[in-house]
């Protein structure tokens, strides 16, 4: 039977540090590079439209025009870094829908998603940190954005002023309340700032935490009086991540 991506599919937690740290491998696989940016671009737009990451899974055909053979899918699947279904889809249907199979079985409807531990170790491989020696320059942009790992400059948010500091740069100022935007500030701030937190939102009766959520991240992106700061969904809807913004280069990537 068929159900939806958001119901059946739910993305996994990072796994532990053992499963997720085995970065010599991938010295010795370079051609996993340009299928990895795939997979990362793929979980990058899911979270830039507050999606799940299953509606925009990877197809299998696309894979292997990324060079991956089935050994290297098999291996990607083992270690955890990546998750697969297949898809269901119908020409009429308004939404994908995938099911899960027990086996990796390589049929053509076999659709792919970076698992947490993918994220980390795909973000890793496109900055350079991992050794990819002999690997070929890759045709496909990615990387615009530093990791927030390798940023040194972190935002401030004064309470007292109501501000919202990059540098010298006033992000934002607010003149009026605003509870939600001012509770993951401080949440930001108490944690100094890591690449993603938690929702902070207290729960409120009628209300989805998921869509209030997602508004409250709208509303930290929108009256900027310098665009230095961009948040985004963490792709389920119960965290937030924030990366340093410069919309001069975000235009010229266009």
């Amino acid at each position: 039977m068929s159900t939806s991506s958001s119901e059946s599919l739910p993305r996994p937690e990072l796994p532990s540090q053992g499963d997720s740290a085995p970065r010599p491998y991938f010295a010795g696989r370079p051609h996993l590079r340009e299928a990895l940016t795939l997979l990362l671009q793929a979980f990058d737009y899911a979270v830039d439209l507050d999606q799940d990451a299953w509606d925009l899974a990877v197809e299998l055909h696309v894979l292997r025009g990324a060079k991956l053979n089935n050994s290297d899918i098999r291996w990607l699947a083992a270690k955890g870094y990546v998750e697969h279904a297949q898809e269901l889809t119908g020409p009429g249907d308004p939404a994908r829908h995938f099911r899960r199979l027990p086996l990796l079985t390589f049929a053509e409807t076999e659709c792919f998603v970076l698992t947490r531990a993918g994220e980390v170790v795909a973000r890793e491989l496109c900055s350079g940190d991992i050794s990819t020696a002999e690997s070929p320059p890759s045709s496909i942009g990615i990387c615009q954005i530093a990791p927030v790992e390798e940023v040194q400059i972190r935002p401030k948010w004064d309470p007292q002023r109501r501000q919202l500091r990059m540098d010298a740069d006033v992000v934002k100022e607010f003149k009026l309340p605003s509870p939600n935007q001012e509770t993951v500030l401080t949440a930001f701030e108490e944690e100094g700032w890591p690449p993603r937190i938690d929702d902070p939102l207290p729960p409120q009766e009628q209300l989805d935490p998921r869509r209030r959520l997602h508004d409250t991240i709208k509303a930290l992106n929108r009256k900027q009086k310098r665009c230095r700061i961009r948040f985004r969904g963490d792709g389920s809807g119960e965290g937030i991540r924030w990366e340093p913004y410069d919309p001069e280069l975000a235009v010229e990537s266009l």
